[in-house]
């Protein structure tokens, strides 16, 4: 009885390490459990059989990329409009094009689009962390509905281990 039940042990074992675990890095980098990176496309892979840990991924990695979009347009138009504030100023070029009245207007909105940046890329790295954590969750249970069940009869008393 105590073999069988160490066998069973063992190979319930085996099971959990040969499951894949995914370790989420900053910046929306996963690390599979050999400490490799994984391309966004190859965790698409992995995650194909979940259509809701799919939809959630791709919605992280859509936050990501609005999130760079807002940061890095946002500095340009603030560094744009910084670096054409110090030409206008300057004496020797003169801008008859330039509207005066709102001299800092891009700076403005460099700066908002920054501000907005910050939560969006928050929100991208909390939601990739949730499917990574998510993912291994599922992959600890490995099957859909194991079941373990304590069999008697008039031969003796067993264990039935059912993976769906």
């Amino acid at each position: 009885m105590i073999k069988s039940f160490s066998l069973l042990l063992f190979i319930c074992c085996i099971f959990q390490s040969y499951s894949q675990k995914l370790v989420y890095e900053s910046n929306g980098t996963i690390l599979n459990s050999e400490n490799q990176k994984i391309s966004p496309d190859q965790v698409r892979e992995l995650l194909k059989n979940n259509q809701q840990l799919l939809a959630n991924y791709n919605a992280g990695r859509t936050k990501k990329t609005i999130g760079n979009v807002l940061l890095y347009g946002g500095m340009g138009l603030f560094l744009f409009n910084t670096y054409y504030q110090t030409l206008s100023s300057n004496s020797n070029y003169n801008d008859t094009n330039y509207d005066n009245g709102s001299p800092f207007a891009l700076s403005i909105v460099g700066l908002a689009s920054m501000v907005v940046a910050i939560p969006v890329k928050i929100g991208f790295s909390k939601k990739i962390k949730n499917v990574v954590t998510e993912y291994n969750n599922q992959s600890a249970i490995g099957y859909n509905n194991p079941k373990l069940d304590l069999i008697t009869n008039s031969s003796g008393i067993g264990l039935r281990f059912i993976l769906n």
